[in-house]
């Protein structure tokens, strides 16, 4: 894969984002009109339109892709092949486990959905679901339900804990853990 490509593939991707996020507020536009949600549900807190998703979702689809741009070093053997096993798998995973947790929220099973929501504190620990793919994917996974706005937002807040407990966390567990191995091996 080529840089051309890639951005070929940017393009259009924020394309069918656009059409997708448009024909989504049109449609809730011709029925019953379009909705907006509270944050953190509650009503003594500010609504956020579902509006807002017209401009939130192409502008995030198109800076994380472009983030994920910079990060591939596209002079390297770079096929498709790493390109769908490093970027679209993480995607793909991403965009499953928001599809789960909105399933499981709007079906009110809000238990298990809250349930998937804390788990991901714990998988920030072991993997880097902070990265653009997994932002992207689950960004997109929760507009559906939640509009355009309010999973950008969660997603922002939740990318920078996540970040934090990876690079910052995650090293302070490893130090304590080889230092216990180290006295294990030594008795």
């Amino acid at each position: 894969m080529t840089k051309k490509i890639f951005t070929k593939i940017v393009v259009f991707f924020t394309l069918f984002v656009i059409i997708g996020i448009l024909g989504l507020t049109l449609w809730d536009y011709f029925h019953d009109g379009v909705p907006g949600h509270n944050l953190l549900k509650r009503k003594d807190l500010p609504k956020i339109s579902n509006w807002w998703g017209l401009l939130s979702i192409p502008l995030v689809t198109y800076i994380s892709l472009k983030r994920i741009e910079k990060r591939v070093n596209f002079k390297t053997d770079f096929t498709n092949q790493i390109f769908f096993k490093k970027y679209i798998v993480p995607f793909l995973i991403a965009l499953i486990y928001g599809v789960f947790i909105v399933v499981f929220s709007s079906t009110g099973n809000s238990k298990i959905s809250y349930s998937m929501f804390l788990i991901l504190f714990m998988i920030a620990l072991f993997v880097p679901i902070y990265k653009s793919e997994y932002f992207l994917g689950f960004v997109l996974a929760l507009t559906y339900t939640f509009g355009g706005a309010l999973p950008v937002i969660i997603a922002l807040v939740l990318s920078t804990v996540f970040y934090l407990l990876f690079n910052y966390i995650r090293p302070i567990f490893l130090f304590i853990g080889s230092k216990i191995g180290v006295k294990k091996k030594a008795k």
